[in-house]
């Protein structure tokens, strides 16, 4: 059962390990992009804070998909931080920045 188990747990790892880190990226490029006065419109944090704090995330999961087996790999726990606030940047800051910059359609 063991050496069933093992290679799909290693494959699991690395499709965490190499998806976290391009969304990662995607997230540091995206909030990079973004013009700074839409985050104040938003009422989130400024574009500095969350490109620091996105670029940190991105270096930490590329990290974790360089090496899946580290201290920066899927199942340690600075990789689920750089995850969550990747997360929060994709789910809720950028949502806003989007209908910001759109403009309300009503």
């Amino acid at each position: 059962m063991q050496l069933f188990i093992s290679p799909v747990m290693d494959a699991i790892t690395i499709t965490l390990a190499v998806l976290g880190a391009m969304a990662g990226v995607f997230a540091a490029a995206d909030s990079a992009t973004r013009r700074p006065d839409a985050f104040t419109a938003a009422d989130k944090q400024t574009k500095s804070v969350w490109v620091g704090i996105t670029v940190a995330c991105a270096v930490v999961m590329v990290f974790g998909a360089l090496q899946p087996y580290s201290l920066f790999g899927p199942p340690s726990l600075l990789w689920l931080a750089a995850l969550v606030g990747n997360l929060v940047y994709l789910l809720d800051v950028r949502p806003k920045l989007k209908e910001v910059q759109r403009g309300n359609r009503w």
